[in-house]
């Protein structure tokens, strides 16, 4: 098993990866973690999550299980509150722990209750899915959505411990598999270098166990790196967005229900990768390269035509990245050479997301 040690500005936390990772969460739990465990669980897992809750109640913490029905749709002030709600009932008390198990909707929302509930309770995350592993379960970002754009309620809430056992992944369908993938992807176009080139090369997904943990571990790497610089999101994080303006944009156009997070923001990336060439010269073979990858592991490369341009434009434009004057959007000039707060003209952003279409 692989143990990173992330150190994000005075928090420090260990995040273990690897096949069974998540069987050691008793003899990993935080110290000084006891009384109750608030134990929140996506609908999709709760099959195979057992061993999870077991241990954790052989640990001799009191368990309480929330379950949360699977999708995008569940980041809701309605599921919010009958989370927040269910631990009052339930005597859950400050000095107690969430856990949050399953995929990105489960880690963004468990981690906003814990952010919130009684101004802040302990928090575990035990990720299930590839794109919780690279990115929603590390770095602090917690939160539900709004009508008016993803994300728009939330804080930065760090946990005290990450398990991220990657025998899980074969459980997951393709689509959802591949989803994680295009995470994966945007490190490779962020970093460039021997990951990209590894990414590129990457057979049918999920590939060799071990090989994956240790892709996952890189990922994780790069993302604790920029996080360690920015907590905050007032600068440097601001990196990791690549693809996530426009992205962002699809997903709310589509209500949370058409495209998939991770099949949002491949489009994404492809819409940032042609803005790159216009604006920075990014070589087209680049945007090539990364539509190839998409397609091969199967990604969307186009555009639901039922999806309204002036939808996507308008949610676009509520971004958080955004302000009164200018999107503030992510692009490269080349894979590792990342440009922030870049404004590129309407027009262009129209062309760009007329050309997913073809």
């Amino acid at each position: 098993m692989h143990t990173i040690q992330a150190a994000i500005g005075d928090r420090r936390f260990p995040v273990h990866v690897g096949p069974g990772a998540s069987a050691d969460i008793a003899a990993l739990w935080p110290q000084g973690a006891s009384g109750s465990a608030l134990v929140i669980v996506d609908s999709g897992v709760r099959g195979f999550v057992q061993p999870v809750i077991d241990a954790v109640a052989g640990r001799g913490l009191r368990v309480v299980e929330a379950v949360v029905p699977s999708g995008e749709t569940s980041k809701s002030f309605a599921e919010f509150e009958r989370l927040t709600r269910f631990a009052a009932s339930s005597g859950i008390r400050r000095s107690d722990t969430v856990v949050a198990v399953g995929g990105g909707v489960v880690g963004d929302l468990g981690g906003f209750v814990a952010a919130s509930y009684q101004r802040g309770v302990r928090l575990v995350h035990v990720p299930t899915t590839l794109l919780a592993m690279v990115d929603s379960a590390i770095g602090g970002k917690t939160g539900i959505n709004l009508p008016e754009g993803k994300n728009y309620v939330g804080a930065i809430y760090q946990p005290e411990l990450v398990l991220m056992d990657t025998g899980f992944l074969s459980t997951l369908p393709p689509r959802e598999l591949a989803a994680g993938f295009a995470e994966v992807i945007k490190y490779g176009l962020l970093q460039g270098g021997e990951l990209f080139d590894r990414i590129d090369a990457w057979p049918a997904l999920p590939g060799d166990p071990d090989a994956l943990a240790e892709l996952i571990v890189d990922c994780v790497g790069h993302k604790l790196r920029v996080v360690a610089e920015d907590e905050q999101d007032l600068g440097i994080r601001a990196s990791l967005n690549l693809g996530h303006t426009v992205g962002h944009g699809i997903e709310a156009a589509g209500r949370y229900s058409r495209y998939l997070h991770g099949e949002a923001i491949s489009l994404g990336m492809l819409a940032a990768l042609r803005l790159s060439e216009e604006m920075l010269g990014l070589d087209p073979a680049h945007r090539e390269r990364a539509r190839g990858l998409f397609a091969r592991h199967g990604l969307p490369t186009a555009l639901d035509p039922a999806l309204s341009t002036s939808e996507i434009l308008g949610a676009m434009g509520r971004d958080k990245k955004a302000d009164a004057t200018a999107l503030n959007m992510v692009l490269i000039g080349a894979p590792g050479d990342v440009r922030l707060r870049q404004d590129p003209s309407p027009e262009r952003v129209v062309a760009a997301i007329e050309e997913l279409r073809a």
